[in-house]
């Protein structure tokens, strides 16, 4: 693709035209990895993986309920398995999802994408509408708020700072180890990734271009979410001509993975209604 080597993995569903086939975008300097196991894979030994929550129920549990669907989950353009340079703009990225959906020939895809990745389809589905039929944006915005400082802050404290955006990303209720694993899996990326990543998203402002949306479109965000703030997501939902906004609570930035289970739910919904 263009000189660029996408790496991904597939829970091995075969496509077809009938289905919707899910291709998932993680966030600023993370993988395929930041999504729950069982949403991209059918095995029965990755049903139980995930974050222990107040209700008994691991987010590795619900991605069953996406056993149905193609699930195709990727590294952007130079993180994880992925070759090349990461980008610092966001449509570059989205130039570089379509070329993926183009190259393995996919129709009918579900675009999902969280933080950085929802930016990222948003790009993708504007710059065309051919081959996608759905986006489910999680945690994030047509525009990201990004300061100065933390720039700075990635550029000459690059662990300090990585330390704390970690921090920002769950819930207070979260346990110590997937702060932990969150902040291993930014620091391996590397700090011109970071950089890059976080640089894209400050430059990010799609807010005049999301009336030319004309796809269904889900959204899902956390009240207490503290990297993406919920009142520019219910904008963003708001100008979107066909989108649904839900809104959770007791969870984080990566509710994806802290209520996984009800996020594949309202996920399988939103797509069964579009079959």
């Amino acid at each position: 693709m263009n000189g660029q080597d996408i790496c991904f993995n597939s829970n091995g569903i075969a496509v077809t035209s009938e289905r919707p086939s899910l291709v998932l975008i993680h966030g600023s300097g993370g993988s395929k990895l930041d999504w729950p196991q069982s949403w991209r894979s059918v095995a029965a030994a990755t049903a139980p993986l995930g974050l222990p929550s107040s209700t008994a129920v691991l987010p590795g549990q619900g991605g069953q309920s996406l056993h149905s669907y193609p699930v195709f989950a990727i590294d952007l353009p130079g993180h994880g398995g992925s070759y090349g340079q990461s980008l610092s703009d966001i449509d570059s990225y989205g130039s570089a999802v379509f070329r993926f959906i183009e190259a393995l020939g996919l129709e009918n895809v579900c675009l999902v994408g969280h933080s950085m990745g929802a930016g990222v389809v948003l790009s993708a589905a504007l710059q065309s509408s051919e081959r996608i039929s759905s986006l489910c944006l999680i945690a994030g915005a047509a525009r990201m708020s990004v300061t100065p400082d933390l720039l700075e802050g990635l550029k000459n404290q690059t662990e300090n700072t990585v330390a704390a955006i970690a921090r920002s990303c769950w819930h207070k209720s979260t346990p110590e180890h997937f702060v932990k694993t969150t902040r291993q899996r930014m620091m391996s990326a590397g700090g011109n990734v970071l950089l890059d990543d976080f640089t894209a998203c400050s430059k990010l402002d799609l807010r005049a271009k999301l009336s030319a949306l004309q796809v269904p479109t889900l959204i899902l965000a956390a009240q207490e979410d503290r990297m993406v703030k919920a009142t520019e997501i219910e904008a963003m939902a708001q100008a979107i001509p066909m989108a649904q906004l839900q809104i959770f609570h007791a969870c984080g930035h990566f509710l994806h993975v802290e209520i996984a289970s009800e996020i594949a739910k309202k996920l399988v919904a939103f797509l069964g209604a579009q079959i």
